[in-house]
């Protein structure tokens, strides 16, 4: 590995096939991947996915730590979970054993790794909040050390509840009051980014040696299985080419408040392009209108699609020559 920039991932990864598809793209990009903590319903299912992938991917990314993190969202009953839907019987093999099983392990490497790398860290959450809250709680200034937090989550300018924020709505609510390093990257923005035909075909029939990009293969022909009438949305590779170069996305600054009542439960309100609050002030008595988060308006979709190609597609190219 390179000297990149230091990354903590948190993810869902093992249901949509987009979260493999960022984790992929991460190595890809050579960034310095601290550690990985997985969230949502069966996390050491998704934590061994994540050590596969790893592993398979090898180059020095078969030794970073994995963490299965909290499973039950907050306010909810824990419950027995399904295996996930790419799961495989080969993930119960030993070498696939998460480094951690315990949440409050997962939440305290999180802590752990903002305290020690500071404004080198940057954060990428791309599942639900759980794990971020849960860190928050346990010490409200730790994740405020790191650089950035950057999510996949919310939308800002169409308004409805993106699936990370309405999986954990207390867990969201938590991280957008207390985190003042956050970037976020919404589903109105990621939903723009189809993928082009020619990746979704290497996707699928990749015929190299690559073995990250073999597993990758696997993985997504069990997505295309489970799902086979699913558009192949990149909402989570986005993030991390974001990571990378900020200037993939046009982001602004808003105050934003997530409701957490009634027909609108799950949605990040823009205040600054919604709000109206000279007609309606007393709805802001709980809110610091002050605390400001960088959310995307937009994305340059074609220098999106050539880097992506670049990654993944061309990549396939070359092993197959």
């Amino acid at each position: 590995m390179t000297g990149k920039q230091k990354i903590l991932i948190d993810t869902d990864i093992g249901d949509d096939i987009d979260d493999a598809i960022a984790l992929y793209v991460a190595m890809r990009r050579q960034f310095e991947i601290v550690g990985i903590t997985t969230v949502f319903r069966n996390t050491v299912d998704r934590a061994r996915q994540v050590k596969k992938l790893l592993r398979e991917y090898g180059n020095g990314y078969e030794s970073v730590p994995v963490y299965a993190g909290c499973g039950v969202p907050m306010g909810t009953e824990p419950q027995e979970y399904p295996h996930i839907p790419h799961y495989t019987p080969d993930l119960a093999e030993d070498v696939y054993t998460p480094d951690g099983a315990d949440a409050d392990a997962a939440v305290d490497f999180i802590l752990d790794s903002c305290r020690r790398y500071g404004k080198e860290l940057t954060v990428i959450a791309i599942g639900p909040f759980t794990n971020i809250a849960r860190a928050i709680q346990k010490d409200k200034d730790a994740l405020n050390l790191a650089g950035r937090v950057v999510i996949m989550g919310g939308a800002f300018y169409k308004q409805y509840a993106d699936w990370n924020v309405i999986s954990d709505v207390t867990a969201a609510n938590i991280m957008f009051r207390n985190l003042h390093n956050l970037a976020c990257i919404g589903a109105d923005v990621t939903h723009l980014l189809v993928a082009e035909q020619a990746l979704y075909d290497d996707l699928l029939t990749y015929a190299g040696k690559e073995r990250g990009h073999m597993y990758l293969t696997e993985l997504f022909q069990l997505w295309r299985k489970d799902r086979p009438r699913a558009q192949l949305l990149l909402h989570d590779p986005l993030v991390m080419y974001y990571a990378d170069d900020p200037g993939i996305c046009d982001m602004r600054s808003a105050s934003v408040v997530v409701l957490t009542d009634g027909y609108a439960r799950g949605m990040t309100l823009n205040v600054d392009a919604y709000g109206k609050k000279r007609f309606n002030p007393e709805a802001y008595t709980d809110f610091d209108e002050s605390q400001k988060t960088l959310v995307a308006a937009a994305v340059k979709r074609d220098v999106f699609n050539a880097r992506i190609f670049a990654d993944i597609v061309t990549l396939a190219q070359s092993n197959n020559a």
